[in-house]
């Protein structure tokens, strides 16, 4: 006996069997939420020792940078990178007060007649040259026995705290990245605050 055929019943079926690859393909190659990427620069640690009257600073840092990023870079572009310390004081019913900052400055750029990448310290006013940019990259995640704060500048009385990011310095980025950043392109990016609690040092 031949079966009837009820075209309305097929259509509706292909439609929905459609709609479900369609759907599971989104979830499939839909691309990954900002709570799954993996953070551009992230401080792994941070701590202060005293030398002297001076708080230095020891800081890992995990530094991965995009491929927009190291594409600049190899074109003879100078990126600009900065840490920030800043000394909080916290107030009670209100926004945390800054007590004391340190902005260090870096450039990271390629330069092609020397065949070196170069990593240019702005504060100190020097130059570290590397065959490769993953060394110049590991000179900068590692921060060793910083100088920062006179610790006679700090009220050991107050309720202090430290914090520090690293990241992209936007204020310094040559005019040319700025007007040819599209969507895909963030260069507003800085790690988050790492905070940690300030020894009194026997003051």
């Amino acid at each position: 006996m031949r079966k009837s055929f009820d075209s309305s019943v097929s259509l509706n079926s292909l439609r929905n069997s459609a709609l479900c690859c369609l759907l599971l393909s989104g979830l499939v190659f839909a691309p990954l939420s900002a709570a799954d990427e993996k953070p551009v620069f992230e401080i792994q640690s941070a701590s202060f020792k005293l030398d002297d009257d001076l708080l230095v600073l020891d800081s890992v840092i995990t530094i991965e940078l995009p491929d927009y990023i190291t594409a600049a870079i190899d074109q003879g572009f100078a990126v600009p990178l900065s840490f920030e310390v800043e000394i909080m004081e916290t107030v009670d019913y209100w926004f945390d007060k800054k007590n004391v900052s340190l902005k260090q400055q870096y450039l990271l750029h390629f330069l092609p007649m020397l065949n070196s990448y170069v990593v240019s310290d702005i504060n100190a006013g020097q130059r570290y040259y590397f065959d490769h940019r993953d060394d110049a990259v590991r000179l900068l995640q590692t921060v060793y026995r910083y100088p920062l704060f006179d610790i006679s500048n700090i009220d050991a009385d107050l309720d202090i705290y430290a914090r520090m990011r690293f990241g992209l310095d936007v204020d310094e980025l040559p005019l040319p990245l700025k007007s040819s950043s599209l969507w895909d392109n963030d260069w507003d990016l800085q790690s988050e605050w790492f905070d940690w609690e300030i020894e009194r040092f026997g003051q």
